[in-house]
């Protein structure tokens, strides 16, 4: 396998994949469509591209094109590179896509025998910097030819095939429906502590105690410890979670397949109802700042990340 990649979206998460790739020994091509994380990423030893086109162009065929953007843009990114690509070049969505699109995108690539995989990748920021668990979907040949990649940008053993194009996005998807539930359930119990009849709990101290040895040990317990320590009660914070797309996706296939989904439904209408400023609100909003940097809005400021 060529180790020359080209790294579409330079975020919180692509900037950091493009760095891990780096560390690894390839050259990395980065694109992106604000200059700064080029130029940062310049400044590392990649290859900088000041359009998707040139990243592709500056690639040797096969090509490997990683993309790491919005789902909302993947459709304009593909549609940019891909005349700049030819049979045999593969496209990785690492982003948080819907699976039929991931699907219907596999399809349509294809047809011009362009491969492209659907990687789900969890472990936020850090993950993406020092290794990720990663869910990739698309035809197995294509994922074999390119799991030395998939292997150096994850944990040991953080890569699985999981099947058919769009499966990695859906395995993703469920995933993510999951954390909403577990950050609902973490959210809720700390509200509790907090508004119960034994008032100076020091809850820090609590989500501490609780990830030594308890059976609610976690990583996300872990980073409830890591917010509480920097805002004791979460008052610089604005009790508003945002949902971005795959709370919603899951309870939709839920619906589809008929599959009882009543938690973690609850916990994806929970976040419509966070417009309310609760505590549990404010320690889903903390957690979601800690595990992927995403902004929360701080009390009577702007927005901050």
């Amino acid at each position: 396998m060529d180790k020359t990649v080209a790294v579409i979206g330079l975020g919180k998460m692509g900037k950091n994949v493009a760095l891990q790739l780096l560390s690894k020994g390839y050259k990395v091509v980065a694109a992106n469509r604000s200059p700064e994380p080029i130029n940062e990423l310049k400044q590392s030893g990649a290859a900088p591209a000041y359009s998707f086109e040139e990243a592709v162009k500056l690639l040797a065929p096969p090509r490997i094109v990683w993309i790491m953007v919005p789902p909302e843009a993947v459709d304009e990114v593909i549609e940019k590179i891909k005349p700049h690509t030819q049979s045999g070049d593969t496209i990785i969505d690492a982003g948080n896509s819907n699976y039929k699109e991931s699907a219907r995108r596999h399809k349509e690539l294809l047809q011009r025998g362009i491969h492209f995989l659907d990687a789900g990748c969890s472990g936020g920021p850090s993950g993406a910097r020092n290794g990720m668990c990663i869910m990739v979907g698309g035809d197995e040949e294509i994922f074999k030819a390119l799991e030395p990649l998939f292997k150096d940008v994850s944990v040991p053993e953080g890569v699985e095939y999981t099947g058919p194009a769009g499966s990695g996005h859906f395995v993703k998807m469920v995933h993510n429906a999951i954390e909403y539930g577990m950050m609902q359930s973490i959210g809720e119990g700390f509200e509790l502590l907090e508004q119960g009849p034994y008032k100076g709990l020091d809850l820090r101290k609590i989500a501490y105690l609780w990830n030594r040895g308890s059976v609610v040990r976690s990583y996300l317990v872990e980073l409830v410890e890591r917010a509480l320590s920097k805002d004791p009660k979460l008052e610089n914070i604005e009790g508003f979670v945002e949902d971005t797309g795959e709370g919603r996706w899951a309870t939709q296939a839920a619906i589809e397949h008929g599959v009882p989904f009543t938690g973690l439904s609850h916990a994806l209408f929970a976040r419509f109802r966070s417009r309310k400023d609760s505590f549990s609100d404010k320690v889903l909003a903390a957690l979601r700042n800690e595990f992927g940097g995403h902004a929360v809005k701080a009390k009577n400021k702007e927005a901050k990340s």
